[in-house]
């Protein structure tokens, strides 16, 4: 008997991205989306979730625009939250990449920044 050949079903991006969207800025659980939208596995969702964020923490890609309509303080608070974590690790990376420009400044002898006052 001959083995079932099945290819796997490929997502567009915008698919994935109104996915994660709806697990990550709407609190709705992924279980929940993986169902309504007849994903055959809630860990695909997770997984897309998971690169998002990553993509999300190295600056990848930025926050979306919070939803004008929303007055929700609990949805205020979440998002004052994800924004404040958002700028946290900014600040991180901004403090990261300075100490190496400062590091390779000083090691070896190399003018990185630019100075101010000089022409162009």
């Amino acid at each position: 008997m001959k083995a079932l050949e099945t290819e796997p079903k490929t997502y567009s991006k915008t698919f994935r991205e109104k996915l994660v969207i709806m697990v990550v800025y709407q609190n709705l659980p992924a279980k929940a989306v993986a169902k309504m939208h007849h994903l055959p596995s809630v860990h695909m969702l997770t997984n897309w979730v998971s690169i998002y964020k990553k993509k999300l923490e190295k600056g990848a890609v930025s926050l979306l625009p919070m939803d004008p309509k929303v007055k929700d303080s609990k949805a205020l608070q979440a998002r004052i939250r994800q924004l404040e974590k958002s700028l946290d690790k900014a600040n991180v990376l901004i403090y990261g990449l300075n100490s190496m420009i400062d590091y390779a400044e000083k090691e070896l002898k190399v003018p990185l920044r630019k100075k101010h006052g000089t022409k162009q």
